[in-house]
């Protein structure tokens, strides 16, 4: 009964006991194998960790040179976008990590004369947007997320910088889902869809209404966003329109040709 209560039990029993004897025995060399196989792993570990480290490298170099022109576009003129890289070391050793051996960081300098510094430190929100937009556009490939937000990228921007804004948005929104907040017409005028955020107060109380804009409405709501509803900003409103729909037909034809 201690040893199972059976024959076959027993030897059951019997075989394990015997299985762990011989590991016990044998530990040295189960230890010394255990050890070469860790080194054969380790060096095969390291290995990969370098060529992805380096493929790495090769394209942080097209990436600047293609997030500097992006910038260039979205009103950034001189900015520079580097990519730094930092071994994850300690106590001497490398450290291996699901995604590889390299600490990476992006480096930004906003303006002509400045150093390369962290751009999570120095970047406002307009220019975080923009660098974001930047970002995508150049890895819109490559990038499975399905939808993006880009709220006030407009900031710091007038409405010739908008209409290249709003067509790197329109070109983005391709391959994800692309939401917009703005005040800018130009930039909303490439949206192919148009809601109205709004607040009111009823009973007491504050309500957000979302209103779907066409046709008319939509020209309505671009004239005041220009300042206010009247003929001039009305004319405006629809050369906007016709503006952006202009250079989206224009991006469509040359995307499109052989």
């Amino acid at each position: 009964r201690k040893y199972g209560g059976s024959i076959e039990a027993v030897l059951k029993y019997g075989r394990e006991a015997r299985a762990q004897l011989e590991m016990v025995q044998n530990a040295g060399e189960r230890i010394a194998a255990l050890e070469q196989q860790e080194d054969v792993i380790i060096q095969q570990l390291r290995a990969s960790g370098e060529v992805l480290s380096r493929t790495r490298k090769e394209a942080a170099v097209r990436l600047g040179s293609e997030m500097e022109r992006e910038l260039n576009d979205l009103s950034l003129q001189g900015a520079k976008f580097s990519v730094s890289f930092q071994d994850s070391e300690s106590s001497g050793q490398r450290n291996f990590k699901d995604n590889g051996v390299d600490e990476v960081e992006f480096l930004i300098a906003p303006n002509p004369g400045e150093g390369l510094k962290p751009l999570v430190k120095i970047a406002s929100g307009g220019e975080t947007s923009r660098l974001m937009l930047a970002l995508k556009n150049v890895l819109t490939q490559a990038d499975h997320i399905p939808t993006l937000i880009f709220d006030e990228i407009d900031q710091g921007i007038g409405g010739r910088i908008g209409f290249v804004v709003g067509e790197k948005l329109w070109y983005l929104a391709r391959d994800h889902q692309v939401l917009c907040v703005t005040h800018l017409p130009q930039l909303a005028a490439f949206g192919d869809q148009h809601l109205r955020v709004s607040k009111q107060v009823q009973n007491g109380r504050t309500l957000t209404l979302v209103e779907a804009l066409v046709t008319e409405g939509r020209r309505k709501e671009l004239a005041q966003m220009l300042g206010a509803i009247s003929e001039s900003h009305l004319t405006t409103a629809d050369e906007t329109l016709r503006t952006a729909q202009d250079r989206k037909e224009a991006s469509s034809s040359t995307t499109e040709s052989p």
